[in-house]
């Protein structure tokens, strides 16, 4: 009985956030695979579908879209996504805020 709560508890754990293709899409901004312009709108498709799914984003991904707007020079699309990032995560405020503040020159 105690192995089947566990697991039960494990599937409740995996499905807090949505990962849809998420963690693909990490792996080609780090081998740069696709253009920026590609991956920021896979991105965004991502987070629709998570939204369809009436699921959280998973940890990171507004800040994966916001340093991938910052790639091409969208300031304000990277603070927006930073900032919603400290919003979900507010363990991620000293990292996003340390974010923002390269974005406008140590300001």
């Amino acid at each position: 009985m105690l192995a089947l709560a566990a697991c039960a508890q494990n599937q409740h754990i995996s499905t807090i956030y949505y990962w849809g293709d998420y963690q693909k899409l990490q792996y080609q901004a780090l081998t740069e695979k696709n253009m920026p312009e590609e991956q920021i709108a896979s991105m965004e498709k991502y987070f629709i579908e998570a939204s369809n799914h009436n699921s959280k984003p998973a940890p990171g991904a507004h800040a994966h879209l916001g340093m991938l707007y910052a790639k091409i020079g969208n300031r304000a699309g990277a603070r927006d996504q930073f900032e919603k990032e400290k919003q979900t995560f507010p363990e991620s405020t000293t990292y996003m805020n340390f974010l923002i503040k390269n974005l406008t020159g140590g300001k």
